[in-house]
C-alpha cells in the first residue's frame, strides 16, 4: 500500500498504480468527480454533492457528508480531524467523516490549515480567522491583501501573495 497512488481517469474509475505507473487495481465509481488522501488504503471521493470515505481495499463506502461544491480537504497533522473547504463554507468532520461544525462565511475561503492544536486557520479574502472543532469560530487580524496559507508553525503562519511571493506573518 505504500508504493501505490491512485488517480481518476476519464471515465471516472480510480486508478490505483504502483511506482512504475502500472495499474494494479481498477475500482469504477460512475459518479466520481474527484479524489482526495484520506490516509492508508482509503480515499475521499466527490461524487456530485456527496464527500465519501471510500475504502479501496474493501471497496466499500465507510461514511458520507453532503456538501455541495467542496474543493479541498486539508487534514490535521495527526489525521484526526479534517476541513473540506467549499466557495463559502467550511466543514470541519473526524477522521470517520463525523460533522463536528459547519461555519459559513459571506466572503469567499481562500485557504486553510491545522496548526499543531488542531486549530484550524483559514483565510478569506480580508481576514485571517480560526476555527475550533467545537464550533467556535472568529478573526484573528485583517488583510490588507488576501493571502493563501500554506503551513502554521506556532505562532507563525507561512502563506503565498497573490504574486505567489512567499510571507511569514
Amino acid at each position: 500500500a505504500r508504493n501505490r497512488f491512485a488517480v481518476l481517469d476519464k471515465n471516472h474509475s480510480i486508478l490505483i498504480k504502483n511506482l512504475k505507473n502500472e495499474i494494479t487495481k481498477k475500482i469504477q465509481l460512475p459518479n466520481c468527480e474527484e479524489i482526495f488522501y484520506a490516509g492508508t488504503g482509503n480515499l475521499l471521493v466527490k461524487e456530485g454533492d456527496m464527500v465519501t470515505l471510500y475504502d479501496v481495499q474493501q471497496k466499500r463506502t465507510l461514511a458520507s457528508i453532503r456538501l455541495p461544491k467542496a474543493k479541498y480537504v486539508i487534514w490535521s497533522n495527526d489525521m484526526s480531524y479534517l476541513a473540506i473547504l467549499a466557495k463559502h463554507q467550511i466543514l470541519i468532520c473526524d477522521r470517520k467523516l463525523e460533522q463536528l461544525c459547519a461555519i459559513n462565511e459571506n466572503i469567499r475561503v481562500k485557504s486553510g490549515s491545522w496548526d499543531d492544536n488542531n486549530v484550524f486557520i483559514y483565510t478569506t479574502s480580508n481576514h485571517i480567522k480560526y476555527a475550533l472543532t467545537s464550533g467556535d469560530h472568529g478573526i484573528i487580524r485583517t488583510l490588507d491583501l488576501p493571502v493563501y496559507i500554506t503551513k502554521i508553525k506556532g505562532n507563525v503562519v507561512y502563506c503565498l501573495d497573490r504574486e505567489v511571493r512567499p510571507r511569514i506573518m
